[in-house]
């Protein structure tokens, strides 16, 4: 969409978060796309970083999820002037953390200081080292291993008028961001500029998003693009069987009814809780990959592992209320303190669970600019108090005049290969003496992807409408 024609006087710092998945999630600021496919798995392995210290454990628990939940808080149902109706949610809370950490970096004065506030950190230099450990650690590739695939990339199109970016920028682009810089010119080659951004986005995203930018996006006065890109690929570690999948009614919010096609599998030995706040959570955790069973073995729960270690774990947490009208309810009691998701998730237990699940394809865009506002973050969107002097080689007076943010999450049955694994926990007689817990997802829930060990949440959402 177009953006509005500024002077030349005040250039434009643009954000576009993309979020795309097989998993993948990306964000450049002035036009944004997520889109993150729950199925397959491939495998992560860490980047050689020093162990962090409990400082930087800490800043990555409390700063991060914190943002994850309120933004999940603000998109929900009832949340702000978010979402109306039957509509879905997706989005990338790590890749738009780490466009606003790489922000940071290049702010100064109030705008710093807010930003550093908004996001939970100690300082800047913080928010870089936790951009580190997360970006190379977190968010690292296992899938030689058999682990999931985790892609993080980063890119920089700076206008040829700007001068360059500062050294320090640039470093904390590079070194935290994986970031690459290439100089260009919005004003006499904006084809060209969109065709390199949008070929970039093509193969950060593994093909699945083609386009995410055109020419008519660049405005006068438009002298940066930054983008980041996650790509999550992972399976099951326990497959829904397609054979058992069959067609039944979601009732959505709204009382109408749907008919969708509901994946089936009882689970022995799954996490679970039934919580006393009117909804249950269930863990679905991803293949882990060959190391990390001998390691960490099938249970646990997110949050309680430094982020030090040599792998990862992923799960998707399924929070369903126990009213068929409850969401809105349900993500207040979730969000209301930073720390009250994970307290939720140690309490999960092992039991026998016989869960029906919608499968659902999620779309959600959206400019976070108004959202961020609300949340608190004004002044790196104001045109008249940012203090972004830290970016560019010459001085200028830049905002950020856009955060577009498009998500796609697909859940399906895949994931077969790893069948056996779960299964090979029965405990027969205590199946027979506990009937099984019913989980049937059959009106709105919420989901987060975590990482566990570090509680990192990668992706977040809410299913309103399994069709939709």
């Amino acid at each position: 969409m177009p953006s509005p024609r500024l002077p030349n006087t005040s250039p434009k710092l643009v954000c576009l978060p993309l979020l795309l998945a097989f998993a993948v999630a990306a964000t450049l600021w002035y036009s944004a796309e997520l889109h993150a496919i729950l199925a397959r798995v491939t495998d992560l392995r860490p980047a050689p970083h020093p162990g962090p210290g409990p400082a930087m454990v800490a800043a990555i628990r409390d700063g991060q999820p914190s943002f994850a939940l309120r933004l999940a808080k603000h998109l929900a149902p009832a949340g702000g002037n978010a979402t109306k109706g039957n509509v879905n949610v997706a989005f990338s809370p790590v890749s738009i953390h780490a466009a606003l950490a790489l922000l940071a970096a290049g702010a100064r004065g109030a705008t710093l200081n807010q930003l550093i506030a908004f996001l939970g950190a100690p300082s800047a230099a913080g928010l870089a080292d936790c951009g580190r450990l997360i970006v190379h650690r977190v968010l690292g590739d296992r899938a030689a291993s058999g682990g999931p695939r985790v892609l993080f990339s980063g890119g920089i199109w700076i206008d040829a008028s700007r001068g360059g970016l500062k050294t320090a920028f640039r470093d904390v682009a590079v070194q935290s961001y994986k970031s690459e810089a290439r100089t260009v010119s919005f004003a006499s080659e904006p084809e060209e500029v969109a065709e390199a951004i949008n070929s970039w986005v093509k193969k950060a995203t593994n093909n699945l998003i083609d386009s995410i930018i055109s020419a008519d996006d660049f405005a006068a006065g438009t002298d940066l693009v930054l983008a980041n890109a996650v790509y999550f690929k992972a399976k099951w570690d326990v497959p829904f069987e397609p054979r058992r999948t069959r067609p039944s009614t979601f009732h959505r919010l709204d009382g109408s009814r749907v008919d969708v096609q509901f994946m089936s599998q009882t689970m022995y030995r799954a996490q679970y809780a039934s919580c006393v706040d009117g909804f249950k959570v269930l863990k679905l955790p991803y293949e882990h990959g060959r190391d990390d069973v001998h390691k960490h073995g099938r249970g646990g729960a997110a949050g309680v592992a430094s982020p030090d270690a040599d792998d990862t774990q992923y799960s998707m947490y399924l929070f369903l209320p126990h009213e068929r009208h409850g969401i809105a309810k349900m993500v207040d009691a979730i969000t209301a303190k930073p720390d009250y998701l994970y307290n939720v998730l140690t309490k999960a237990a092992a039991t026998t669970v016989r869960v029906r699940l919608p499968k659902f394809e999620i779309s959600f865009e959206r400019d976070l600019v108004s959202d961020l506002r609300q949340l608190g973050l004004s002044l790196p969107f104001s045109s008249e108090s940012a203090d972004l002097r830290g970016i560019f080689e010459k001085e200028s007076r830049t905002f950020l005049s856009k955060l577009l943010h498009k998500a796609v999450v697909k859940v399906d049955e895949d994931g077969t290969e790893a069948a056996a694994v779960t299964i090979g926990l029965f405990d027969t007689t205590a199946r027979q003496r506990e009937p099984p817990v019913q989980f049937v997802a059959d009106h709105p829930f919420s989901f987060f992807i975590v990482e566990e060990r570090s509680g990192v949440i990668v992706f977040a959402g809410h299913v309103l409408d399994p069709t939709n």
